[in-house]
């Protein structure tokens, strides 16, 4: 079941629900997501293709941990426009809504999280 930005069902699964765990995990991504995020902006805004890659595929796969395919593909479309050298067109919006997608995640967990303690 989608519970909003990610597979609710799929991700108490993979973690064997067990929310101690999903709370670390959390916590994690909170800690790690915003300076990538940074990073994917300031290599977007300097016109530097090779510096999106790293940071967009890092934050791929920690969202892909969280079955947030919307936030994950949006983190994919950042980092083959990067291996591509497409740094321009419209990817200043694409990060924008990467970053709402995640803050929606972000939210999402941690109501879920709260939940189920």
């Amino acid at each position: 079941m989608v519970f909003g930005s990610f597979d609710k069902d799929e991700l108490l699964d993979r973690v064997d629900d067990d929310i101690e765990f999903l709370e670390e995990s959390v916590e994690m991504l909170e800690e790690d997501a915003p300076p990538l995020l940074e990073q994917i902006r300031s290599a977007i805004n300097g016109g530097d293709a090779a510096a999106l890659v790293a940071p967009a595929h890092t934050l791929k796969g920690m969202l892909s941990n969280f079955c947030s395919t919307t936030a994950e593909q949006l983190a994919r479309e950042l980092e083959e426009r990067g291996r591509d050298g497409r740094v321009g067109d419209d990817s200043g919006a694409v990060v924008d809504s990467l970053a709402e997608a995640y803050e929606s995640l972000r939210a999402e967990l941690r109501s879920l999280v709260a939940g189920r303690r």
